[in-house]
């Protein structure tokens, strides 16, 4: 692994040289950020992918939605559809990506949906269709610097933090790990329940390199009861049961184990990240079922869920059923981040 990051590392330099120019950029005014009348929060991370940023929005929904007219505002990534999209009763994962789609399925009738892969353009666009918007909420949107943001939410995974990862390709950084710099939190995502104190202090030392004194908060992930995909499809999923796994999502491993706690699982079907099933893909799992003497369930996460709804009526979902298990944002010190978010919130406010 070492020789393959040395022989990375020319192509993780100009990469990381090119975003710290970019950057550069913005923060001298080279490139103009838009700023909004409407206050924007900005959830994102400087790796890939897999720290956590649904669940989060989906905190901040939770928080928000009594006091605030809220809108979501995704890129959509892996949707058949372009350009701007509010979310209606007639969209799906395929017209809106299946973090949206998620979010509308939840949320929908209490908060605006929206998708666009230019944001700039995408907030008036929101606004000219609910002008009462009060507040955006852009969904991995860190390294989308177009648009100026009142407060901006930095997450970084407990088991692969930033400050020990590497520029793309030889890590997972989008950037390098100073871009920190530009959050107004950290929040470390996916810790565990409990978590030793040194092991605490290091961490926010670690951190506090690149964020300086802005807060470090820890939060971790609360699975609920198993849901069946379909209403049609009664029925619980009892502990012990035998389960084959579906997955499509960046990383698996904390699911797979959340779900070896409680079940026997059987079989893996693993997909990469926001794959959109095809009735060929659950071909293959009816055929593996086919093969087995004993009953077997499906069990998959929230997030791939949404993107089964469409193949409702694949044969595989008469032979058995499938299951998804929904999950939260449990957040440590609430009250002092309620406290930082809502202060930003009446600031803004008072300005307009």
């Amino acid at each position: 692994m070492k020789l393959l990051r040395w022989i990375l590392f020319p192509i993780s330099a100009l990469y990381g040289g090119l975003m710290s120019f970019r950057n550069h950029l913005y923060n001298i005014g080279k490139k103009p950020q838009v700023e909004f009348d409407r206050t924007v929060i900005s959830v994102g991370n400087l790796s890939m992918g897999g720290t956590g940023k649904t669940p989060m929005v989906e905190y901040l929904i939770r928080l928000l939605q009594k006091d605030y007219r809220l809108a979501t505002l995704s890129r959509g990534y892996g949707r058949k559809t372009r350009g701007y999209r509010m979310a209606s009763e007639t969209d799906t994962a395929e017209t809106m990506g299946d973090e949206p789609y998620q979010y509308y399925r939840k949320f929908g009738t209490n908060i605006s949906v929206c998708v666009g892969e230019e944001r700039v353009i995408a907030i008036p666009s929101a606004l000219m269709e609910k002008e009462d918007i009060e507040v955006f909420l852009l969904d991995d949107a860190y390294q989308h610097r177009k648009v100026a943001r009142d407060f901006n939410i930095l997450l970084s995974d407990f088991n692969h933090p930033f400050y020990e990862d590497y520029i793309l390709p030889t890590g997972e950084l989008r950037e390098s790990r100073s871009g920190a710099k530009r959050a107004d939190c950290v929040i470390i995502t996916k810790s565990p329940e409990t978590i030793d104190e040194q092991e605490r202090r290091e961490i926010k030392v670690n951190v506090k390199v690149y964020l300086g004194e802005k807060p470090v908060f820890f939060s971790r992930i609360i699975y609920d009861e198993p849901k069946p995909v379909f209403k049609e499809q009664l029925g619980e999923l009892i502990k012990g049961s035998t389960v084959l796994l579906l997955t499509a999502i960046a990383d698996n491993k904390m699911f797979k184990t959340e779900v070896e706690r409680n079940y026997s699982i059987k079989q893996e079907f693993v997909f990469q990240d926001h794959h959109g099933f095809t009735a060929k893909d659950l071909d293959g799992l009816l055929t593996y079922l086919q093969t087995q003497k004993e009953e077997i369930k499906i069990v998959t996460t929230e997030k791939d869920m949404v993107r089964l709804l469409t193949l409702a009526e694949h044969p595989l979902f008469k032979k058995t059923t499938a299951f998804y298990i929904p999950i939260r944002f449990e957040l440590e010190e609430e009250e002092k981040f309620t406290s930082r978010l809502f202060k930003v919130l009446e600031q803004k406010k008072n300005l307009n």
